[in-house]
């Protein structure tokens, strides 16, 4: 019963249908059902055709099908793309050949499937008009093992009592009583004479009739089939999607939201580090490289090739853990390289590097770096942790992995710290925190708060071992850096620790960071690295840009003080005045709010935070005729929210115009139908 029962099991694994019912399908046009039930049936991962079928344009169908096809491109120099060319005649000549004995069409027969997928074999025997045996025919193909079939296997279709098409012969579940005729095709015959009478016409027939790995050699002695047979045809069917990177459709459902269309099936993968250090002005910075390979990364290059050149745009965002967006910054990179940097940038990955000033706070960061050139992008993500460095406790930052270190170049004033630059050191941090064995790893952390007599306890573990361990000295500025020599390990995942130790011989502060050994003799590390930095030596600049994340945290009296600071450093910072001026608003302060806008409406005459907020504080005010001036120009502005509908509503009122007063309530319901203040305030106008 057993024996049975997996028999069952394997054979619903190895013929199941390629694809269950699915709506999805019924609803799409008839060219594009048709490719993803007829033409890429047998080569499209799970992963694509889910893809495929939650999009929603022909647009987007389309743009997935180009993209389909180019992963699968094996020379992306040609014009022509030699897969897909093959693909098709292999569907041409299975639909042509393959479909004459059934009224199937030839792709949807036994035959036709694994010629689809495999391609012309080998050697091809035909058995016909033999008495003793059914019309069989012997496909033989030479095998690539890294796709998990054998080097060198066997295919058997066959006539099950010479009536019907050609079926695919499983040793197991068929038997080799299957492809005889007569009194030892019954079931139930022996095994051994019905070998023995295919190895009269074919040994080949013979020895494919019991396994189809030629590396097997068949059970000439209790001449029971092979096992392993019918899963060698399991890995067959899944051979072609063994080699294909489907991150470029797992991307487009993540994030194909937060790229334009032409971008969205061109996600490229890439490698990333993350980490926050402290500036000299205390102020924490989120660090980020991000490492692309030298195939995925595409320049342009004038007609005597002196130059190649790139634009990057980049989005960064962070978001709290219940998605409050703190962070969402756009910029752009020109890249331009000499072709003595082009040929590194050709051989080895390219990285991009960039750092951001963050509140403190737990954030989910998110970077899309989006090439221009063949528009393609690529996504680095990571669950940070933002200390409060300026807190009595004495802290570590993150620790950084590194497979180089270096002193920076000009020294390390105030504001012009470069990303991964720790006092006067150049961190190069490994990507992905992955090393060789045998690479130097250089450990890079800051003890923020500490003083010269705490140490730093830096080990290398897995589990409760530890492999290497190291105590580092605390420098007066706060840097810690020592290393470790990866060898006598074996590849696998470790575990850094650090524990900043107070003189006391107390833990005080503990960092920890995984990464992962590789066996390989060597880590691709970056041909050319771009490091952006952010200048903070704008006055008022930093505080600026913490009052405003303050802000979108709901920490509204700590971005008052922060704003405040930024005003003071710098009075014409703009960004500051109007965000300073909506918190006084929030508690009714007119005055300073009017005081704060006056100076940039004389700047910013159109710009609608200025217009409605000197209109809301006109209207906090009392001054009604003037408050329906700026609210109503600033309607004309931007669709405005309800605080200001409502503001202007109320100020129609009390300068005796309802008309215009009901008009205005029922626009501010249209923006947020709960509003149940206002529907009785519309209850007691007159009619219209």
């Amino acid at each position: 019963m057993t024996g049975f029962f997996l028999l069952a099991l394997l054979a619903g694994l190895c013929f199941a249908s390629p694809a269950g019912a699915d709506d999805r399908v019924d609803r799409l046009p008839e060219d594009h059902k048709t490719w993803i039930e007829e033409e890429v049936i047998y080569i499209i991962t799970d992963q694509e055709r889910e893809a495929f079928l939650t999009l929603e344009t022909v647009d987007e169908r389309n743009r997935f099908i180009e993209a389909f096809w180019r992963k699968r491109d094996p020379n992306r120099t040609t014009v022509e793309n030699e897969f897909k060319i093959e693909h098709y005649r292999r569907i041409d000549y299975a639909n042509s050949h393959l479909g004459r004995e059934t009224y199937l069409p030839g792709w949807k027969t036994d035959r036709g499937r694994y010629y689809i997928i495999l391609g012309e074999p080998k050697d091809l025997q035909r058995y016909d008009g033999f008495g003793q045996i059914v019309s069989i025919e012997s496909w033989f193909y030479q095998g690539d093992p890294e796709l998990g079939v054998p080097a060198f296997f066997y295919l058997l279709f066959f006539k099950r009592n010479n009536f019907g098409e050609f079926r695919l012969y499983s040793p197991n579940l068929d038997g080799p009583q299957a492809l005889l005729t007569g009194a030892l095709s019954e079931p139930g015959s022996s095994n051994a004479l019905a070998v023995q009478e295919l190895g009269d016409i074919s040994p080949e027939l013979a020895t494919a009739s019991l396994s189809y790995d030629t590396a097997e050699p068949p059970d000439l002695i209790s001449f029971s089939p092979s096992m392993s047979s019918e899963l060698m045809v399991s890995r067959i069917e899944d051979s072609p999607k063994r080699r294909i990177r489907t991150d470029y459709a797992d991307a487009a459902l993540r994030y194909g939201n937060r790229v334009s269309a032409d971008y969205t099936f061109n996600y490229i993968p890439s490698r990333s580090a993350f980490a926050v250090l402290v500036d000299p002005s205390d102020t924490a910075l989120v660090q980020f490289s991000i490492e692309i390979d030298p195939e995925d990364f595409s320049t342009e290059s004038d007609e005597d090739q002196t130059k190649f050149y790139t634009t990057l745009d980049l989005t960064v965002e962070a978001r709290t853990p219940d998605g409050v967006l703190v962070v969402a910054n756009d910029s752009e990179v020109y890249i331009e390289l000499s072709p003595s940097r082009m040929q590194q940038v050709q051989s080895r990955p390219f990285a991009y590097q960039d750092q951001f000033p963050l509140v403190p706070g737990d954030y989910a960061v998110s970077v899309i770096l989006r090439n221009r050139v063949l528009r393609r992008y690529t996504v680095a993500e990571a669950e940070i942790h933002v200390p409060d460095f300026g807190a009595d406790k004495p802290e570590l930052s993150d620790v950084i992995l590194a497979y180089g270190v270096e002193t920076a170049d000009g020294g390390s004033d105030q504001g012009s710290v470069r990303t991964f630059q720790v006092g006067e050191l150049l961190v190069q941090p490994a990507a992905g925190d992955v090393f060789a064995i045998g690479d130097t790893m250089h450990l890079v952390t800051q003890a923020f708060g500490a003083s010269t007599e705490h140490k730093v306890e830096l080990a290398l573990a897995s589990g409760d071992r530890v492999h290497q361990s190291v105590t580092s000295p605390v420098h007066a500025n706060g840097l810690v850096e020592d290393q470790l020599v990866l060898s006598d390990l074996v590849g696998g995942t470790y575990e850094l620790r650090a524990r900043l130790v107070s003189p006391e011989g107390n833990t005080e502060s503990e960092r920890s960071r995984s990464l992962t050994v590789s066996p390989r003799s060597e880590v691709a590390r970056p041909g050319f690295v771009y490091r952006r930095g952010f200048d903070s030596r704008g006055p008022g600049v930093l505080s600026a840009i913490e009052g405003e994340q303050l802000v979108k945290l709901g920490r509204f009296e700590d971005a008052r003080i922060a704003l405040e600071e930024a005003i003071a450093a710098n009075s014409r910072h703009v960004p500051a005045r109007i965000m300073l001026a909506t918190l006084y608003l929030r508690t009714g302060n007119a005055d300073e709010t009017l005081e704060l806008l006056a100076p940039v409406e004389e700047v910013l005459p159109n710009q609608y935070e200025v217009v409605s907020g000197i209109g809301l504080a006109r209207y906090v005010k009392g001054e009604y005729p003037t408050a329906v001036d700026y609210l109503a120009r600033a309607m004309t502005l931007r669709p405005p929210d309800a605080l200001v509908l409502n503001a202007l509503a109320d100020a129609y009122e009390r300068i005796g115009e309802p008309t215009k007063a009901r008009e205005t309530y029922e626009r501010s319901l249209q923006v947020d139908p709960e509003q149940a203040e206002v529907r009785r305030r519309l209850e007691t106008l007159p009619p219209g």
